[in-house]
Formats: C-alpha cells, structure tokens, sequence
C-alpha cells in the first residue's frame, strides 16, 4: 500500500492530523468525523515511513471492540511487512504488564481477576466475618463508594465520613484490600490502579516502558479517569509524543469516573499542543448536524466546533407529542412499518433511543404484537449465567491455588455434602495454620469436629484439582480437558435436576458446550494457550464487551449510553421529557445538565438519514398517569430544521394508494404468487 496515495484520500483536517506525529497533539474527533480511519492511518504512517519501529507505537482504546477493529485496519495497511503495533485496551495492557511485574507489588504472577459478583461475594464474607448485619447497607453500593476511592486515587483517611454509608465503605476499604491481596486476586479497579502504583514506586521500571513505547495514542479520551490519565501522563513521559483523540461533547460517562476536565486542559497539561478539530461528518444528512449543533452550542464547558456534511439537508427533523406510553410506542411501530414499505428497509435499520432499559417493555409489546423482529441491547450477559460462572470457578482454583472464594463456588457445584458447617470447619481450619482453603481441603481428615464424609469429599475435591492442574499445565487439548472435568463432576446431570424445565436444562447445557467451544477457540488461535490466557480473555471480555454489545436481529432497542460508536438509518428518541432527559437527579447542577445534554446530543447524532424525537401527554409514573412536560432539549433545536407531526396525520391520497400496492405485494410475495 502506497500510504502517501491513502493520505492524500483523507480531507484536509484528517491529513493535517496524520501527518503531525511527534509532540502532544489533541485531534477534536466530532461525531462521524471519521477518526478510527484517522488513528489507524497515523499508525500505519509512523510505521511504514520509518519514524518508529512498530513494537514502538501503542494505542490505546476501551473496549475489544474498538481494539479489534484498529488491529485489523493497520495490520491490512501494513501487511505484514513491518511488524505488528500494541494496539489494546487500558485494562489488557495493563494485565500485561502485571504479568510480568506484579511480583514486585507482593502478589504472585497467577492472580485471579474478579468480576462484579465475585467481589459481592467477598465483601458479604467480610461483612460476615466481622459480624456487621445492618442490611441497609448493600455491597453493590459499598463497592461503588470503593472503586469511586480506587480511581480517584484517594488514600483511605480521605474517604468522605458525613454519612453512615460512606463511614461504612471507608472501613472496609483496607479489609477488602488485605482480602483480595491474601487470595492473590485483583478486582478491575486493581488492573489499572496497580499499574500506576509499579509506575510509581519503581522508576526503573517504568522506564522500561517508557523506552518501550516512544509514540502514543489515545482513542475516546474524554472518557479518562484520573487514574487513566496519571498512567499516560507518566508513560509519555520526557518525550510527549502523545496523541489523545476525543469529543467533549459526547462525554457521557461521568458516572462512572471520568473526567472531562482530562480533555479540556489536554493544552494546559501538555504546553506546545497542536490542536486538530475533525468537524466534516461522513454520517448524517446536514439537518440531523444542525440540530445536534444547536443543541450542543448551550453547554459552557466544551471545546468550540460545529460539525457539517456534504451530503445535502435530508429530511427535517421530526418531533411528535403522543398521548401516553403505549400510544408513543404503537405511533413509532406504525412509523417504522410504513418506512420499510415504502422505502423496503431492512428491520437492522431502525434503531429506538431511549433513557434505560426500564423503558423497552411498551416498544417490546408494540413489536410483538406487529410480529416485527428485534433485539434489546444490554440484557443478562452470557457471563452472567450460573453454570458459566460455576466452571469459571474451577478454572479459577486451578490456575490460581489461594483463590478460596472460587473455591467455595466450585465445592457446591455440584452439591458435596460440604455444606455451610463444614465448610466453616474447613475455613477455621485454613486461618489456625496459615493456609489456603484448598490446602484445608487437602487435610480435611485432621480438622477437629469434621465429619467421615465431608471430610472424605474435601480430600477427593483436593485430588481432583490437583490431577487437573497437572493436566492443564499442559497448555494442549485444553477443551477436551475442560470436557473431562464436567464429565468427572456429573456437571450435566447437577444442571439437569437445578432446572426442571426441559427448555431452561437445554439452554443451560447449551450455554456448557459454548463454554468448551470457547476454550476451543482460544487455544486455536493463541500461539502460546494458557489457563490463565484463557481466564484473562475471558474477564476482559466480559468487562467491556457486554457493555457494546449491538442487537444484530431486527429493530433495535437500545439506551443512550449504548449507542455511542454506533450509527442508524433511521433513529427514533422516545421519552424526551423532563425528569426523564435531562433525568430530575441531574438537573439541579450546571454540570449534571450538560452531561444531560450531551446523553441527547449523542442520541440525535446516531441517525444518519432520518431522526423523529417523541415525547408523551402523560406517563406512567410509580403506578399512576401524571402529567408530563417536553424536555427543554426540543426548545433548543432551530425552528428550520423541525417537522412538528400530528399524531393523526392522514397520508394522501398518493400515499395512502402506494401504502396499499406495497402491502398487497408484500402479501402476494409471502404467498408466493
């Protein structure tokens, strides 16, 4: 590839920011500006004109997907010919760093990562342990305060005390630190938060890295933490030849730790910062960008520009008041019925907008009843499952021998006899003499009070690990090992009896054979297959992919946050009303409306050729119809842009005419004829 004739296909601004490699450099990334062909032409440039060897360059990104997808646009501009950059996300790169670091933090190379309900499980053990009952207290919400501390950075003395919640959390932060440690794992927070803590603490090393990685970029930067940031901040370096690619305004995630104050005072942080602004939108019909402009241009806190398109006008924008929730969803139905008559669309280019997943149900019943195809985006992830998560802990055991809560999983999957008292044996036992669980286990037939049998299937758990350890170290035939253990432990038959309906147990066992195929998967296409890589793989995976999931089958249900990367034909955002965007939490402070702001800024932004905005007379609230008000959103959007629709709106006699041929032939077809 003649990477000068590529450059030369890209606009103006998107060459200008290609071509500046060296020093800190902020590309303004509007929506639909084009910015992944942007990222992943600025590396293949470094690379292929010899500015830096490709082992130099990192990019950095959130989630797989995205990753995924810059490897293999540079690996097909490169071809191969001259190596492979680190293109990753945060969390990966930084697991691959513990990896080979982490011994000198004090933990062992073979740590385990723990997911969201692993982490419940052992705070409830901590909460158990120290006898602390109040259950006005959920661990979900105690771990939301800790991970807040976690990538704020905050030591644990400066955990906020005014209420009893954040007093709660901020004493049992260490015990689930000191918890985690002593089991040799890491929560999520930990990935990024002891990479920065190594940073820190042992200079040397990151020098290493820093020698590592001479140029480096950063996708979706307004998304950042602080945390995020630090880590950047150090691996730069003395060099600064950084590239953070970005939009202020569609900074949505606030909630969950990031900072948008990363993004605009990128100039101040870095002196000497060239700034690129990507404003030409390849997405959406100029009255969608408009619109979207008009709307963003009210918040203060935001980096000046205005995105535009070469594609025409397109179609007004459409905004129509039902009279409640149902009518609201039969209306946009009936719309998304007659726009693929007349226009013959497929289903997969429809998408509804709307604050949460609470709001699916009236869309859901409305497509059911039309017998319409559709997919609700962000449902129970596949991790989530019970007799994934059951083998995910064997695994987990086995790769990791100090992991007592996988431990405690897997003894009860299926049931042993090993119930609440001996298991408390057992654990007294572990504490007495220093030793892990699963070592407990190996001497069951010494602990005091423990009966003949549960002592017996301690020592036979014990055995069974130990032979499949041996067996994993190999790294070879992993899924026919997998499948032996299931086997050995009758994991089919304990799921069978747990779920007596033959299509729950069918789906279940299904879900059991997906797991092996993945194990299948991974090993035939990693050079080196490991337990751990497994592991590894398959955290991260359900870290950040289940968040991204896109529903491929029919219309598409989806929340605003969810949507954000992605693009429609034709978008449809229900429920614009006040308390519901912006939301009542969030419209008290300048800061939470802005955010509120740009949620809907980034719902309009999705449709490429039409967008309808709707919103309710009245709503169900808590049980009772209440009133509702046009969110003040629709008054910031221009006059000239906007189709104000009636809800009765006859078609004409044209219309109505076409309407009926196409129906008829679509009848005609069905049957054949």
């Amino acid at each position: 590839m003649d990477i000068y004739k590529e450059i030369a296909r890209l606009n103006p601004r998107q060459e200008e920011a290609v071509m500046q490699t060296d020093g800190p450099l902020l590309i303004l990334a509007g929506a639909g500006s084009g910015k992944t062909r942007v990222i992943t032409m600025r590396t293949a440039y470094i690379i292929k004109t010899g500015i830096s060897r490709a082992g130099s360059v990192l990019a950095v990104t959130f989630t797989n997907k995205a990753a995924k997808e810059m490897r293999e646009r540079v690996k097909s501009m490169l071809k191969g010919e001259a190596g492979t950059p680190v293109i990753s996300t945060f969390h990966s790169l930084c697991l691959r760093i513990l990896r080979r670091e982490i011994e000198l933090l004090g933990y062992r190379k073979d740590f385990t990562i723990y997911d969201t309900s692993e982490q419940v499980s052992l705070l409830r053990n901590i909460l158990s342990d120290i006898k602390f009952y109040d259950k006005t207290f959920k661990p979900e919400n105690i771990l939301e305060r800790i991970s807040r501390t976690k990538n704020d950075f905050a030591p644990v003395e400066t955990v906020p005390s005014d209420n009893p919640l954040e007093e709660a959390s901020a004493m049992l932060y260490p015990r689930y630190l000191d918890a985690l440690k002593s089991l040799n794992a890491l929560d999520f927070d930990d990935l990024l938060l002891l990479t920065l803590k190594l940073f820190r603490e042992h200079p040397d090393v990151l020098a290493q890295y820093q020698n590592m990685f001479r140029y480096i970029m950063v996708d979706e930067y307004q998304d950042t933490n602080k945390v995020q940031y630090d880590f950047i901040r150090l691996l730069a370096g003395e060099r600064k030849n950084l590239c953070v690619v970005g939009d202020d305004d569609q900074s949505i995630y606030g909630w969950r730790g990031a900072n948008l104050g990363n993004i605009l005072h990128f100039e101040k942080d870095f002196p000497g910062t060239i700034i690129v602004r990507l404003e030409q939108n390849y997405r959406s019909f100029g009255n969608i960008l408009t619109a979207a402009n008009s709307v963003i241009k009210n918040n203060r806190k935001r980096m000046a520009k205005s995105l535009w398109s070469a594609r025409g006008e397109g179609p007004k924008v459409n905004i129509l008041k039902a009279r409640d929730t149902e009518d609201e969803a039969a209306w946009i139905v009936d719309r998304i019925s007659t726009i693929k008559l007349e226009r013959e669309l497929p289903y997969e280019h429809f998408a509804v907008i709307y604050r949460a997943n609470i709001f699916s149900k009236p869309f859901e019943e409305a497509l059911r009843k039309q017998r319409i195809p559709y997919s609700v985006v962000g449902g129970t992830s596949y991790f989530e499952n019970k007799e994934i998560k059951d083998l995910a802990a064997y695994l987990k055991i086995i790769a990791n021998p100090s992991d007592d809560l996988s431990l405690l999983r897997a003894a009860n999957a299926p049931k042993r006899g090993l119930g609440p008292s001996a298991l408390g044996l057992l654990s007294e036992f572990s504490r007495a003499h220093s030793l892990s669980l699963l070592d407990a286990f190996g001497k069951a037939t010494e602990v005091h009070g423990l009966g003949p049998k549960p002592a017996s299937a301690a020592n036979a758990l014990f055995s069974l690990l130990g032979r499949y350890r041996d067996m994993f170290k190999k790294g070879r035939e992993m899924d026919k090992t997998l499948k032996a253990l299931i086997d050995e432990v009758n994991y089919r038959d304990y799921i069978s009896e747990l779920y007596k309906t033959p299509e729950t147990s069918f789906r279940k066992i299904e879900n059991l054979e997906g797991f092996v195929d993945s194990v299948r998967h991974y090993e035939s296409v990693e050079v080196s297959p490991s337990i751990h890589g497994f592991l590894e793989t398959m955290a991260l995976t359900d870290l950040m992919d289940e968040k991204e999931e896109k529903g491929g089958y029919g219309v598409t249900l989806i929340s605003f946050h969810s949507s954000k990367g992605l693009e429609f034909p034709v978008v449809f955002i229900a429920g614009t009303e006040e308390d519901i965007l912006p939301h009542k939490k969030s419209a008290d402070s300048q800061e939470g409306l802005e955010e509120e702001r740009r949620l809907f800024y980034v719902g309009i932004t999705r449709a490429m050729h039409e967008l309808y905005i709707t919103y309710t007379n009245q709503r169900t609230k808590y049980g009772k119809e209440a009133p509702s008000i046009p969110s003040r959103f629709i008054e910031e959007l221009p006059e000239e842009v906007i189709k104000k629709l009636d809800r009765f709106e006859k078609l004409s006699p044209e219309e109505e005419e076409l309407y009926a041929r196409k129906c008829f032939a679509n009848i005609r077809a069905k049957l054949g004829k």
